[in-house]
């Protein structure tokens, strides 16, 4: 199993970043082993490929749009929420350990991109497709 988590820093347990395709920083964690990477990429899309490409199976989010997550579901990654507060990564992890996060599914995503727009709601214009 492999978790990509959106850091803040680049420091040892850095904060969530509440941004997702955006976030400057991933910590990439496999077998309790936190590598934190640059994130190159523009936007969620790019973001997702290049974690998918790098054999992601799990992803810890606080909130991301609605083309994010239908690319994450397609990829079959598991897509876990950290809740709207701010964490710390180490907090994070134990909690996704002894599964006290909620995992996103078509249930519940709603609310999560709810969040996201009302937090960006201009930048989302640019993103309506018809």
């Amino acid at each position: 199993m492999k978790l990509a988590i959106p850091v803040k820093t680049n420091k040892e347990n850095p904060a969530v970043s509440p941004l997702f395709g955006k976030a400057k920083w991933f910590a990439i964690v496999e077998n309790g082993d936190i590598t934190i990477v640059k994130n190159e990429q523009e936007g969620g899309h790019a973001v997702i490929q290049w974690l998918y490409d790098m054999d992601v199976d799990v992803i810890l989010a606080q909130q991301l749009g609605a083309n994010p997550y239908m690319i994450i579901k397609k990829l079959d990654i598991n897509l876990y929420h950290t809740g709207f507060e701010r964490i710390l990564l180490d907090k994070l992890l134990w909690k996704f350990e002894n599964d006290l996060l909620t995992i996103l599914d078509d249930t519940n995503i709603h609310e999560v991109i709810n969040h996201h727009e009302k937090k960006h709601p201009a930048h989302d214009e640019e993103h309506h497709h018809h």
